[in-house]
């Protein structure tokens, strides 16, 4: 019976995931038909839609092949009325990966690990599958399987994520049956220096974009007012900015590790010179950075910072005493200190280049046809910098967090006689 009830709520849960998610767009748009379409238009027009940008966000690139009149009356060449949309609007996607966290975290997972992960990705893959094929359309095309398979791929790393993050994980254990003590410490301080250091930058690239935005209200509303939209259009423009925030925040962290985003050809951003020649009519695009003088290159001294403070912090994970030796003579060479310090700033460098290069992914792409054909990141470049960042970041750390470990030792006062 508990089996069953596992089953169920498993279910249900999911089906809540996908409502939330596909809902977020189709109750706005269901709005607009009721109000300002007057129910004129077909309301399967905007359930397709809605599955579209669903589909979108994660990570399904859509192939548009607008009609001829349509084209022309957007203003577009007959050769740039097919394009494709590869830019995912990360929202939806967090929203499933933040669920499928949440039910691996839940004790009935315990209970029943291969009931909850089965039943859950089961369930998903058969909820894309009516979406998809309800969604299917000549004028917005995506490949089946992918738009199947994307959504339960965020599902399953909420679970794993997890599934990994509780002392009594099965594979947690392991790890640390099999692997020496040393190799483990130096594992899971990398791993957790790695973690630390991409969750302070995405923290504080958050925190700057939602303080640009405030300082940049009036640009903003000025161009909410330019679009002239009626208050139904209004309140989808802002769903549909909402969604996009996640993606804005993944092109912000690259504008601070160094090399910046593009959002077309028409427009560069770079703490090292901004070139903005045309931008989309989006209001939230007005508190994006603009060009910030010969000392914004100090901003990349954030990345580092967010490395130095992670690895100090994990520093004494590696179970090293106050009183230690830097060098212990005769000991092997892979456990001597310094090189184990190498070693967990090698774990943290590729810990945090994967957590980068995944979101980076999905916001790299086309979002349009002629200049919008390149938006987003240069991968390469900002891993690469990313890179540079995080690993001498976290030799740093390690010896900062050493240091303060020392001094705070030091600080203690010596045992009086009478404790003795």
């Amino acid at each position: 019976m508990k089996a069953r009830f596992a089953v169920l709520v498993t279910a249900l849960e999911t089906l809540v995931v996908v409502g939330i998610g596909v809902g977020i767009f189709f109750a706005p748009l269901s709005v607009v038909w009721a109000l300002d379409d007057q129910f004129a238009t077909d309301l399967l027009v905007y359930w397709r839609a809605s599955a579209d940008i669903w589909l979108l966000g994660h990570g399904v690139p859509l192939s548009i092949s607008l009609p001829p009149d349509t084209a022309e009356g957007l203003g577009l060449l007959a050769s740039q009325s097919q394009f494709v949309l590869s830019v995912a609007p990360l929202g939806p996607a967090l929203i499933t990966l933040w669920f499928g966290f949440r039910m691996g975290r839940r004790d009935m997972v315990l209970d029943f690990p291969v009931v909850v992960w089965l039943t859950s990705l089961l369930t998903l893959v058969a909820l894309s599958f009516a979406i998809a094929w309800s969604a299917t359309d000549d004028v917005a095309r995506f490949p089946l399987i992918e738009a199947v398979i994307a959504p339960s791929v965020f599902m399953a790393s909420g679970l794993i994520i997890a599934s990994w993050t509780t002392k009594w994980s099965p594979g947690r254990l392991w790890l640390e049956q099999v692997m020496p003590a040393a190799g483990w410490q130096v594992l899971s301080s990398g791993v957790r220096a790695g973690i630390g250091a991409f969750a302070l930058l995405i923290a504080v690239v958050s925190v700057f974009f939602a303080a640009a935005l405030f300082v940049s209200y009036a640009t903003v509303i000025g161009l909410f007012e330019s679009l002239g939209p009626s208050v139904v259009g209004l309140v989808t423009l802002f769903v549909a900015q909402l969604v996009c925030v996640p993606t804005l925040v993944v092109w912000l962290a690259g504008w601070f590790i160094g090399p910046g985003f593009q959002l077309g050809q028409a427009a560069q951003f770079s703490p090292l010179g901004t070139d903005i020649q045309a931008l989309p009519a989006l209001p939230i695009l007005g508190a994006l950075p603009q060009d910030v003088g010969p000392t914004g290159f100090a901003v990349v001294a954030i990345p580092l910072g967010a490395a130095v403070i992670a690895a100090a912090l994990s520093e004494r994970g590696l179970g090293y005493r106050v009183g230690d030796q830097f060098w212990v003579s005769g000991a092997p060479l892979v456990t001597q200190p310094p090189v184990r310090g190498v070693f967990t700033a090698l774990v943290s460098t590729a810990t945090a280049v994967l957590l980068l290069w995944i979101p980076a992914a999905l916001v790299t792409g086309s979002l349009g046809p002629g200049r919008f054909s390149t938006v987003g990141l240069d991968i390469p470049a900002v891993l690469a910098w990313w890179a540079v960042e995080v690993g001498l970041g976290t030799l740093l750390g390690l010896a900062v967090g050493r240091g303060f470990r020392w001094i705070r030792a030091q600080e203690q006062p010596a045992p009086s006689s009478a404790a003795r």
